[in-house]
């Protein structure tokens, strides 16, 4: 009974965490109640790139949403605008060394980025996360794409049952040269809400669903 009446609370914890979010120096800038789907927005001082933090719940296990992101050969069908995104280098079971490239319309050009994640997961709530920052020495720059050097972000997956998890999308980075505001405005929303969107349908795919990590345990 007690297990039970503490999983309940946790779940309301879960099903208010958007409003926490807007109670900060985050604002909502779309609120698709229909997919459950929101993203917020914040200014970054010095940086004409707003942060961005996109949040929704995808019907899959910490497991299933944890295996999607780490299948990085998958990231060009489902992640907005990545045209490529491969794995360099797996330093340890936690740890990946990633190389991405992100399209943009002509004439601007595309900006690719070396990446560091790291895995981890909290051992009480199951609360699992891949936190990223650039690392500049990985790859050297590639001719017609403007190489991304200053970036930070997350996935934060959190458990709202044993059938659906809450994903949390943050990512800032610096655009490297100017882009027009029409860009910007639909990297910071366009992007993380389409990513999000197209998630809780890839997700699906059985090889997510039935997948198995050493590295992170379901709710």
């Amino acid at each position: 009974m007690y297990s039970k009446i503490v999983k309940s609370l946790f779940i309301g914890v879960v099903a208010c965490s958007s409003m926490i979010v807007q109670a900060s120096d985050w604002k909502l800038a779309k609120d698709d109640t229909k997919n459950g789907i929101q993203v917020f927005t914040r200014v970054v001082e010095g940086s004409p790139l707003k942060e961005f933090r996109g949040v929704a719940n995808v019907p899959a296990t910490i497991t299933a949403a944890v295996a999607l992101v780490n299948d990085h050969s998958a990231g060009p069908d489902w992640i907005q605008d990545c045209k490529e995104l491969k794995t360099l280098e797996r330093p340890s079971p936690t740890e990946a060394h990633f190389y991405m490239v992100t399209g943009a319309p002509w004439p601007v050009k595309d900006r690719d980025s070396t990446i560091y994640s790291k895995l981890s997961q909290d051992p009480e709530t199951k609360e699992a996360r891949f936190d990223m920052e650039i690392r500049t020495d990985l790859m050297e720059e590639k001719k017609g794409r403007v190489r991304i050097t200053e970036m930070h972000g997350s996935w934060v997956f959190t458990p709202v049952d044993a059938e659906t998890t809450q994903v949390t999308y943050q990512a800032h980075a610096d655009p490297a040269g100017s882009l027009p505001n029409w860009l910007i405005n639909s990297l910071v929303v366009d992007m993380p809400y389409t990513t999000l969107k197209n998630m809780q349908t890839k997700v699906l795919e059985e090889k997510y669903q039935n997948a198995v990590m050493d590295t992170v345990v379901n709710f």
